[in-house]
């Protein structure tokens, strides 16, 4: 796809503006998790550990099936769709709305056929009733997913995290409440009660999505077009795709191999808590993504620079409290889910830490897939994912729940601090090559008003 020509529209009150922004993604983000906290607390202290472990094995399979679901629409859309609304032309911009809904919907219907098929067979009678559920409810999910990330990219920030983190988990807490004292709460109803949450923010993502749409003209959409965000969209599929499995890999994987006692139990509420501090990640990283996006497009270094540095500070400051607050008062915490959850304590340190390095660098992968390193980061994360799984297979044997809870650790802080390092190195090239095209442009109108030249 050739670029775009967009304006640059850099102004004084630019880093302010986002700083203001950050913050109030960021306490949205922080009331939504608190929520989501309360549901898990609540399910923990009313199931018992077995039936615990079949929400949690259903959940983070959902989660992982999710990403396979959303197909890269979602993403490649923050990517595109900025670049679509600033331009000055008619851009397709209500044609990928629709191509992206459309794909959703195929790719987790297939993904959905193909892992029933695979998975449910493989299940007890109890346990595979919830994850055929959670299957069957993959389409929904899935579109919620990519509702949120078209409107981050319409730049409708604040209305996307209020739906995904505060309209999304409350709803689900009041379904979860009200099972409990009418009917009893199962891991069939828990699970039941997480997909209608979902698809209540659906629905309204989506109709401020079309409502949105409707200001920009319904052009025409060619075949090349469509072939154009087909390949791209399996790109950001690939990427996301490996992304999700190195934040999701660990529950699932421990889900379905074998283990010891209640591990897997012992483990879920370590992640809970210790992948708290992502949430920062989240509501800060899909706000930056249309700037990097224009800021590339428009060689903006000095624009991406501001909005690193401000970043940086928000992010490192709230990294420092959370793990003062996980290291010093993680008891009190686990405390929450019952007595019988102390023992996670260790893998919630461990959690805690691997999780605040991704979180610091969080956007360093996504610079360079705007950036067209897309080589790199797939090398990056076929390494780190394959590693995984290898220290996955080796710890959570050995030590249960802290063993997995390192090989998360390890490997997300290595595939975190790689990627700072491949982003560094080519936003600096990047930087130099955009001053020697500039340089070369002054030289010719130099010399144009040189009266010594003939």
């Amino acid at each position: 796809m050739a670029p775009l020509h967009v304006e640059p529209t850099v102004r004084d009150s630019v880093p302010r503006r986002e700083g203001v922004t950050t913050v109030l993604l960021t306490t949205l983000n922080v009331v939504g998790v608190l929520v989501g906290y309360m549901i898990t607390v609540v399910l923990a202290r009313q199931l018992a550990h077995d039936e615990f472990e079949q929400y949690v094995g259903a959940i983070a399979t959902l989660g992982l099936l999710a990403s396979l679901g959303e197909a890269g629409f979602g993403k490649y859309g923050l990517r595109i769709v900025p670049v679509y609304v600033a331009g000055s032309q008619p851009s397709p911009l209500r044609g990928y709305l629709r191509f992206a809904f459309g794909g959703t919907l195929l790719m987790s219907l297939l993904v959905g056929v193909v892992v029933a098929m695979i998975e449910t067979p493989m299940l007890e009678e109890g346990h595979r009733n919830v994850m055929f559920l959670a299957i069957v409810s993959l389409p929904v999910v899935a579109a919620a997913g990519v509702s949120i990330d078209l409107l981050m990219a319409l730049q409708m920030a604040t209305r996307a995290t209020l739906i995904s983190r505060v309209l999304v988990p409350l709803t689900t807490l009041w379904l979860v409440g009200l099972t409990s004292i009418d009917f009893g709460i199962t891991p069939f109803r828990a699970v039941l009660c997480f997909c209608a949450g979902s698809m209540v923010g659906l629905i309204v993502a989506m109709s401020l999505l079309f409502g949105r749409s409707r200001h920009y003209a319904d052009t025409a959409t060619d075949t090349s077009v469509l072939s154009t965000w087909a390949s791209d969209s399996f790109s950001y599929l690939v990427f996301y795709s490996l992304i999700a499995w190195l934040f999701r890999a660990t529950l699932v994987v421990a889900y379905h191999v074998p283990h010891q006692g209640n591990q897997v139990a012992i483990l879920a509420p370590a992640f809970e808590t210790g992948c708290l501090i992502l949430i920062l990640a989240k509501a800060t990283d899909k706000y930056f993504q249309p700037t990097i996006a224009l800021g590339i497009e428009t060689s903006q270094w000095h624009r991406l620079t501001e909005m690193r540095r401000t970043r940086f500070w928000v992010i490192s400051t709230g990294i420092a409290l959370f793990l003062a607050t996980v290291f010093f008062a993680g008891d009190e915490i686990l405390m929450l889910y019952g007595e019988r959850f102390a023992e996670s304590y260790v893998p919630l340190c461990i959690v805690a830490f691997g999780s605040s390095v991704w979180t610091l660098f969080s956007l360093s992968p996504t610079f360079l897939l705007f950036a067209g390193e897309r080589r790199t980061l797939l090398s990056l994360l076929c390494i780190h994912a394959v590693g995984l799984v290898v220290l996955l297979v080796l710890f959570f044997e050995a030590f249960g729940a802290a063993g997995a809870a390192a090989a998360y650790a390890i490997s997300i802080s290595s595939f975190a601090i790689s990627n700072l390092l491949f982003a560094n190195r080519h936003f600096r090239k990047l930087r130099a090559q955009s001053a020697n095209r500039k340089q070369q442009t002054r030289k010719p109108l130099q010399s144009l008003s040189d009266p010594n030249v003939s």
